[in-house]
Order: C-alpha cells, then sequence, then structure tokens
C-alpha cells in the first residue's frame, strides 16, 4: 500500500512539473513572439520614412519565474532559467499627421495696423525762401477707423497796417478711402510808404490722392499763381511814373500726376513716377513752357541689398522778343543700397546729358549708426542738378532782366558730419562741405538806366560750407529749430564777386502751445548782406538784415479762432536786393472759422 501511495505521489509530482515546464515555455514563445512583431514594425516604420531620424527608446524588461518552494528543493525551478532577462527595444516615435493648409490668393494683404519701423528723410528747416504750402501725402492709404479722414474747412480773413488784406481758405472732400481731395486758395497784397512799393500775391491749389484698387494710387494737383510787383528802386516822391513800364508781373499754371505702389507687391519693385507740366509767362513778351519726369524704381533684393534706378528729363521752352532758349536736361541714376542693422551704404553713378554735354557724377554716401542709433556718422561723394529757369530765377529774385540764355548748376559735393539725438527731446545735425558748382548763376545790379538785376553765369565756384541744425521738441506742444549756414565762395573764373550770393545766415522757428487755446508761432531771419557794385562800379555789401516774425491764434468759441501775426517785429528796413528796401513792421489780425468734419 505504501509502495502504491509513492507511486502516485511520484506521479502527481511529475504531473505538476510537466505544467510549470509548459508554463515556462509558453512564457519564453510569447516573449521571442512579441520580439519579431517590434523588429518587423521597427522595418516597416523605416521603409515608410526612410529619410527620417527617429529617437530609439529602450524599456528593458526582467521576465523571471517565480516561484515559491512550498514543498522542497527539488520543486525549484533552476536558476539557468529563473535569472535569465529579456531586452525589448522599441523605435516607436510619436508624429502627427500633415496639417491642412490654407491656400491663400496671389492679392497681396493690406498693411497691418501694427506700428513698424519707418525711415523718414526730413528735409533741412531752415530755409528763408517764401513758404509755398504743399499738399500732404500720406504713407499708407490704409486708414483706419479709429482715425478717419475728415473734411476739415477753414476761412481765414484779416487786414493790417500799409493796406494790407488777407484771405486764405481750404476745403477738403473726399471719404480718405477712395479718394482725398484738398483745396486751398490764398489772397495777400500790401503797399508801402515808396512810391509804387506795392505787391500782390494770389494762388490757388487743388490737389488729390485716389485709390486704385489695394495696390496702386494716382496722385494728382494743379495750380494758379499771380505776382505782381513794380521796380520802385529810388523812385522820387510826387513825381507821376508809368505804372505799366515798371510793372514786373508773373503769371505760373501747372499740373502734376504720379502713380504709386501703396504696399508690397509680389516683385517687391516700389515705383512712384510723376509727369509735370508748368506754363510760366511775364508782362513783357516772355513765356516759358517745362515738362518734368521723373520715375524713381526700387527693386528688394535681398533684405541686404536694394537696387535703385532714377529716370530724369527736364525740358524746357523759352520765347522772348529777342531770343528763344531750349534747355534739355536728361540723367540716370543707378544705384545699389545696402542696408544693415548698423549703417546704410549707397553706391552709384549718374551719367548725364545736359543739352549736348555729357557728365558722369558720383552717387556715393553712407550712414554708420552709433549708440544705439542716436547718433550717426555721415560721409559722402555726391553730385547732382539745379535745373536753371526763367520760374526759378524770377522766383529767386523778381527784378531780374528778362534772359537771353539758361545753363543748368552742376553740382559735386564732398561732405562729412553727423547727427542723432540727446535724450528724449533734442536733435542735432552737423555737416561740412565742399562744392564744387559749374554754371553758377549770380545777380549783378545794372547802375545804367534801370534797376533791374542782370544774371551772369559762373563757370567755375567753389564753395566750403558749414551747416548746423539745433533742435527741441515736447511732444506736440512746444518745438524749436535753430539753424546756421556758412558759405565761402572761392575760385571765381568769369566774376570778380559772387554777387547776390548771400554768405552767412542763421534762422529758427518756434511752435509753442502756452494754453490749451493758445498758440504762438515765430520765425527769425540773420545774415549778412550780398554784394553789389555802386554808381561809380565800386564793390560794396549789404548791411546785415534781421527780420522778426512772431503770430499767435486763440481759439475763441465752437468753430471760431482769432489769430495776429506781427511780421518785421523789429521794423528792420533792411535790402535783400540793393534799393529794394523791405516794408516796416507790418501787423495783421483777423478771424478764423472752422467748419465741416472738423469740430474744435
Amino acid at each position: 500500500m505504501k509502495n502504491k501511495f509513492n507511486q502516485v505521489s511520484l506521479k502527481n509530482l511529475c504531473k505538476l512539473r510537466g505544467l510549470r515546464l509548459v508554463a515556462l515555455i509558453l512564457t519564453i514563445l510569447l516573449g521571442i513572439s512579441s520580439l519579431q512583431a517590434q523588429s518587423n514594425r521597427r522595418t516597416r516604420h523605416k521603409i515608410k520614412h526612410p529619410a527620417k531620424k527617429h529617437s530609439v527608446v529602450k524599456r528593458h524588461t526582467s521576465v523571471a519565474a517565480k516561484t515559491s518552494a512550498q514543498k522542497s528543493d527539488t520543486t525549484a525551478i533552476p536558476a539557468a532559467i529563473t535569472n535569465r532577462n529579456f531586452t525589448v527595444t522599441s523605435a516607436f516615435t510619436p508624429s502627427l499627421r500633415d496639417a491642412s493648409k490654407i491656400n491663400f490668393s496671389s492679392t497681396t494683404a493690406l498693411p497691418s495696423p501694427e506700428k513698424i519701423p519707418l525711415n523718414y528723410n526730413v528735409p533741412a528747416q531752415n530755409l528763408s525762401f517764401t513758404y509755398q504750402p504743399a499738399y500732404l501725402r500720406p504713407l499708407a492709404a490704409n486708414i483706419d477707423t479709429s482715425s478717419v479722414w475728415r473734411n476739415a474747412d477753414f476761412v481765414k480773413l484779416g487786414y493790417g497796417n500799409y493796406a494790407t488784406p488777407y484771405l486764405e481758405g481750404g476745403f477738403s472732400f473726399g471719404d480718405g478711402y477712395n479718394s482725398a481731395i484738398t483745396l486751398h486758395a490764398k489772397h495777400v497784397s500790401s503797399k508801402g510808404n515808396l512810391p509804387l512799393q506795392q505787391f500782390s500775391k494770389t494762388g490757388i491749389d487743388a490737389s488729390g490722392i485716389f485709390a486704385l484698387g489695394e495696390k496702386n494710387e494716382f496722385e494728382a494737383r494743379a495750380y494758379f499763381d499771380r505776382n505782381n510787383q513794380y521796380e520802385y528802386a529810388d523812385l522820387i516822391p510826387g513825381i507821376h511814373y508809368d505804372k505799366d513800364s515798371l510793372r514786373r508781373r508773373y503769371k505760373d499754371v501747372g499740373v502734376k500726376i504720379g502713380l504709386s505702389n501703396k504696399t508690397k507687391n509680389t516683385a517687391a519693385l516700389d515705383y512712384h513716377p510723376t509727369l509735370s507740366i508748368d506754363a510760366f509767362s511775364g508782362n513783357r513778351g516772355e513765356h516759358e513752357s517745362t515738362l518734368v519726369i521723373d520715375a524713381p524704381f526700387e527693386k528688394k533684393i535681398s533684405k541686404t541689398f536694394n537696387a535703385k534706378l532714377g529716370v530724369t528729363a527736364n525740358i524746357s521752352s523759352y520765347k522772348a522778343d529777342t531770343s528763344t532758349v531750349n534747355n534739355h536736361l536728361v540723367y540716370l541714376s543707378p544705384s545699389i543700397e545696402i542696408n544693415r542693422p548698423d549703417f546704410k551704404f549707397n553706391v552709384g553713378v549718374i551719367p548725364s546729358f545736359d543739352n549736348s554735354s555729357f557728365h558722369l557724377l558720383p552717387n556715393i554716401s553712407l550712414d554708420a549708426k552709433l549708440r544705439d542709433e542716436r547718433f550717426i556718422v555721415q560721409a559722402g561723394w555726391i553730385g547732382y542738378y539745379n535745373a536753371n529757369t526763367y520760374r526759378s530765377l524770377a522766383s529767386y529774385n523778381p527784378w531780374i532782366e528778362v534772359p537771353g540764355n539758361f545753363y543748368n548748376t552742376r553740382v559735386v559735393e564732398a561732405y562729412g558730419g553727423f547727427k542723432g539725438a540727446a535724450g528724449d527731446h533734442f536733435t542735432y545735425n552737423a555737416r561740412a562741405s565742399y562744392l564744387n558748382l559749374k554754371n553758377m548763376p549770380l545777380f549783378l545790379n545794372n547802375i545804367a538806366g534801370s534797376h533791374e538785376f542782370e544774371v551772369l553765369n559762373e563757370s567755375k565756384l567753389n564753395d566750403f560750407r558749414l551747416h548746423g541744425e539745433l533742435g527741441y521738441n515736447a511732444k506736440e506742444d512746444f518745438s524749436l529749430l535753430v539753424g546756421l549756414t556758412m558759405n565761402n565762395y572761392t575760385g571765381l573764373k568769369d566774376n570778380a564777386q559772387p554777387w547776390g550770393l548771400v554768405p552767412i545766415e542763421l534762422t529758427g522757428s518756434l511752435h509753442w502751445n502756452i494754453l490749451k487755446n493758445l498758440l504762438l508761432k515765430s520765425d527769425i531771419s540773420i545774415g549778412n548782406g550780398a554784394q553789389y557794385i555802386d554808381a561809380s562800379s565800386e564793390k560794396q555789401r549789404l548791411k546785415g538784415a534781421a527780420d522778426w516774425n512772431l503770430g499767435a491764434e486763440w481759439h475763441l468759441v465752437k468753430n471760431w479762432d482769432l489769430w495776429l501775426q506781427v511780421n518785421n517785429l523789429l521794423n528792420n528796413k533792411y535790402q535783400r536786393w540793393v534799393n529794394y528796401p523791405v516794408l516796416g513792421t507790418n501787423v495783421l489780425g483777423g478771424i478764423i472759422f472752422n467748419f465741416g468734419d472738423l469740430k474744435k
């Protein structure tokens, strides 16, 4: 019986060991199958994405058949099997499906309302020429709804001593999105104490900007000016003079049109061609017509390089009783501009045809930024033309003789200087230049007979020029600008002196909102006199001049303002041109009525 029990126990023990062995074999087979499946997936993944690199994540798993030897050591699994480790390697890399892309149309988007850095080239404000109102051209026609175009209209009326009526009006039309049109008209006249010391100026100017779709805009301007004065030099009071023979009246009529892109196009090309036609005439039978074509283009090659090309043609025809002059000036201005964060460098040449003469002018300039763009060093070697026409000469000196010929002034300038800002309010600008001028017009007074000025041509003139500016600005409440220009003319070839040119000039302008409803404006011009010849043909120089003007505007009630203007506050009756003294202190005042969409 005992043997039978032992046989049964041994038989059960063998069965138990067999079951455990089968379980261990199944576990090993499942592990091998898992490894083969992962290897197949890794192979398929490499075939699907052969060009991609994936990180490999290793995962270590220890598989051990753990049993508790509850009965005896003879029932334990061998150590070679229980201590065996299996390493499983996974090549799975998380990835997303390719997102669906939005297909935009080829139309260039309008400028975003975000603030972007803009570079402004502000011209010097220290010139003393007669101010000519110019229309404003917005940098972008995409006007935000929070700052819309307003049709602001005004009428300004006044009167002053020296029998000075003053009339001015400004009107605007359009919605600011598709069109913006302005109309400006002005008339002023005065009568001094000297015989025929009379002046009158009348001008009308209309300008507009029209949107051509979302990418381009068209601009147009038309103007009419009429100036009237007399040769009142050395006239004796109490004697009757023939006004018609001493009258100097000039009429100027012209139009200007242009086309420009207002957004960046797909070709990265900026353009702004303009066409101007002008007709100028006097009351002595002289007529002049001028056609000016100016077509600048700029192509952005890369983030750093820009290619520029300008085409300019100035063609004028002048006719008088004794002469006919055709004056043609055509030139190209190709250049390459390099824009870097710390400097801007432009290099090019200007091939030009001045009538029948060919000249090649330089066009090289450098602006280097230092001290976080608050200090800029400037240097350059540039050439340019001043086209001299009857219109330009008579605007500079209205008492010139009827010209017999015209020469365009060719200028080659080498300069160096700096500009920048100090703090949040101060700005400064300084430059030293050496200019070589060819065919410079000079103005010599006539001592025999009439008191007109003969226009002389100086074929060669050198000018060493120093120019400096200093400005202070406090938001829109206060602005002050002071400028000084010093010229040293040397090397004259055809004339003894630079007749009619002013060597030193100091200018200043002030704009100050003293109170909420009170605006103060002022400008001053100080300079030494030009050279002339006296009755004995001796060289003389005019006395220095100081002309200080002061004005104020007071907001009275809704839409109504009061204004006051005092010209030549120091009552300095200086002579810009010999024998032609200016008026003394001229006091004007009146009202301003504002209407339209703009309400104060």
